[in-house]
């Protein structure tokens, strides 16, 4: 977790703004109960960092809204809260098009 402080450092506020009971970091289990059950998230993945920090992410998939959090399993630090969860589709990635000036042919 030695690289977590510079992470917490840069992350968003958000956790803090929209769960002001939770301390940023605190016992793993009581992050986790407090997710389950003032926010109806439950953890969706989990993943490793490059610089070996495990993370996992809480979704509630009625209200749309996430938490990742930092975690060695005993200690875990919120690092990013927000709404709007949604699986990303390749039209993010695409080129827009050029607008040809020309009006479409229906088929």
């Amino acid at each position: 977790m030695r690289y977590l402080i510079p992470l917490l450092v840069i992350s968003s506020s958000t956790l803090a703004e929209e769960a002001p009971n939770m301390s940023r970091c605190a016992d793993a289990q009581k992050i986790h109960d407090f997710l389950v059950t003032e926010y109806g998230e439950k953890p969706f993945a989990e993943m490793k960092t490059v610089d070996g920090n495990q993370l996992i992410m809480y979704v509630n998939p009625k209200t749309s809204t996430y938490t990742v959090v930092a975690t060695d399993y005993k200690i875990s630090c919120g690092i990013s809260a927000g709404k709007d969860f949604k699986p990303a589709t390749e039209k993010h990635f695409e080129e827009p098009k050029p607008d040809s000036g020309k009006p479409e042919n229906p088929s």
